[in-house]
């Protein structure tokens, strides 16, 4: 989906839009032949505490607590033919509502993730339906959630993690031009043809018809807006957006360490940090469970500053 909403060059097929700084795909449908799977959050330069608030965000307790007791009490034990009961349980998300003005705005549209299913017939599979996500930054977050709550699935039902489908039904797919930084530029294939491009990258613009990628053009913008602050020597506190100084930094330590980021360090305008990231810990799907969910409702009830932009 990332090399699809990146490089793809077919209106209608690869993408249905492209506005701003992004592309967009409706009604996505995507398959897995297994939820096993594992993947470094720390390659999307994604810190543990996303996980955190993703899951305290999304994931009610209660609601958890009684789907589970569902699959349980209808798709477990030797009465149902191990693990093959009738029925789909469905874990539904909590509303995240919207916040801020204007064009700051975050989630203006409502929740990302909207529910969660299992299913043991025919075929063990766990369904999500979105609203929206960013490949390249905040999709395997939500594929992790899903993955998670898979495990809580087979743990109940004693299906192993392999034979569990993963269907994942999203209204819109969209590719950022800077916030899905992090998967090209964390590849040094693309972002070594991504330095060659970029300072042509109007022979990529959206308005060609012929060759045209406007993905790749929107992410050379990004790329581009990253390395005009370094050459001019723009200090990450005297950014004027927070969002995108939060991506430069994690570009600058991931990519080329924090000696490296130093050199950046100060500045009074921007209150989203000033120095250097330190480098971000390895952080595998598969270690991932949701202990991390609060003991009461209300305890889970906060705001991710990170959660920005029309997503």
């Amino acid at each position: 989906m990332c090399e699809r909403l990146m490089y793809g060059d077919r209106p209608d097929t690869d993408y249905d839009w492209t506005h701003g700084t992004e592309v967009g795909l409706h009604n996505v449908g995507i398959f897995c032949d297994t939820i096993d799977f594992d993947y470094n959050l720390k390659r999307l330069w994604v810190p543990p505490s996303r996980w955190t608030m993703m899951v305290r965000q999304y994931i009610d307790p209660g609601a958890l607590d009684d789907c589970l007791d569902k699959i349980e009490e209808r798709m477990s034990g030797p009465k149902y033919g191990n693990g093959k009961g009738r029925g789909i349980a469905v874990l539904r998300t909590r509303n995240v509502q919207g916040k801020g003005t204007g064009r700051g705005v975050r989630r203006r549209w409502g929740s990302c993730m909207l529910n969660l299913s299992y299913r043991a017939s025919p075929v063990p599979t766990v369904s999500l339906h979105s609203r929206t996500t960013y490949f390249g930054y905040l999709s395997l977050v939500d594929m992790a959630v899903a993955r998670t709550f898979a495990h809580e699935c087979s743990h109940i039902t004693g299906t192993p993690m392999q034979d569990i489908r993963f269907v994942w039904t999203l209204d819109l797919a969209q590719f950022h031009g800077f916030r899905s930084l992090a998967w090209a530029l964390s590849n040094e294939d693309i972002r070594t043809q991504m330095d060659a491009d970029v300072d042509d990258r109007y022979s990529f613009s959206p308005r060609r018809i012929e060759g045209n990628q406007p993905g790749y053009r929107k992410a050379l913008d990004g790329y581009a807006r990253i390395l005009k602050s370094d050459r001019a020597g723009v200090l990450y506190g005297d950014e004027s957006f927070s969002s995108f100084a939060r991506v430069r930094r994690r570009f600058h330590t991931e990519v080329y360490g924090t000696e490296y980021a130093d050199q950046f360090a100060g500045g009074t305008r921007n209150r989203g940090g000033k120095g250097a990231f330190p480098p971000l810990p390895d952080t595998w799907v598969s270690s991932l469970d949701f202990s991390c969910l609060p003991m009461s409702v209300e305890e889970g009830m906060f705001d991710d500053e990170d959660d920005d932009g029309d997503e």
